[in-house]
C-alpha cells in the first residue's frame, strides 16, 4: 500500500438523486506522478470529448501535450483517484501565492463518464480540501461553464459565484 495515498468510501448523502455505485474496493486518492500522465490524458480526452462539453480533442497526443503543459508548471499540484488499478478521476491544478494566503487553482477536475453522479467527484473534493487545509491553503478557485452539471456540482460542494469577478476573453 502506498503511504502517500488515502483510501476512502463513497458518501452518497450529497447525491440524493444518484443510484448507488458499487465499487470493488475503497477508492485510492493520491498525488499525481509522471507515471500517471498517459492514463490521465486518455481519461481526460474521453471525458471532455463527450456530453456536456463535446470538446474536440482530436488525438491522445493533443490531450497529453495539454496535460504536460499543466504538470510542467513549477507550482503544479495534482491528485488521481483509482478504483483498484484503474484511474477513475483526477484533479490537476496549481498553487497561487495570493495576497490572502496560499490558494489552489483547479485547472481540471474530471471523473470517468460512466461513474459521474455517484459521489466520486464530491469525495475527491472532500479529500482535496482535507489535504489543502493541512498544508495551509486558504482557498480553492476554479472556472467552469455555466448551466451544465459541473456548475451544480461545485455549488453543492461549497463553492459560490464571486460577483466581484468576471471572465474576460478576446478571440484572436
Amino acid at each position: 500500500e502506498n503511504p502517500n495515498s488515502t483510501q476512502f468510501q463513497l458518501d452518497n448523502s450529497k447525491n440524493a438523486n444518484s443510484t448507488q455505485l458499487q465499487l470493488d474496493n475503497p477508492l485510492d486518492f493520491r498525488r499525481f506522478t509522471a507515471e500517471d500522465l498517459d492514463e490521465c490524458a486518455e481519461l481526460f480526452k474521453n471525458v471532455f470529448s463527450r456530453d456536456p462539453w463535446y470538446d474536440e480533442w482530436g488525438s491522445l497526443d493533443q490531450s497529453r501535450n495539454y496535460l504536460k503543459e499543466l504538470i510542467s508548471n513549477p507550482v503544479f499540484e495534482g491528485f488521481v483517484i483509482h478504483d483498484n488499478s484503474k484511474m477513475v478521476a483526477a484533479c490537476l491544478g496549481h498553487r497561487r501565492s495570493w495576497w490572502a494566503g496560499k490558494e489552489f487553482f483547479v485547472d481540471e477536475l474530471f471523473v470517468e463518464n460512466g461513474m459521474q453522479g455517484n459521489g466520486i467527484g464530491s469525495s475527491t473534493m472532500d479529500n482535496l480540501v482535507k489535504i489543502l487545509t493541512e498544508e495551509g491553503y486558504v482557498g480553492i478557485t476554479l472556472l467552469t461553464n455555466k448551466k451544465i452539471p459541473a456548475e451544480t456540482f461545485y455549488l453543492k460542494n461549497g463553492f459560490y459565484n464571486n460577483e466581484k469577478r468576471t471572465v474576460m476573453v478576446r478571440e484572436l
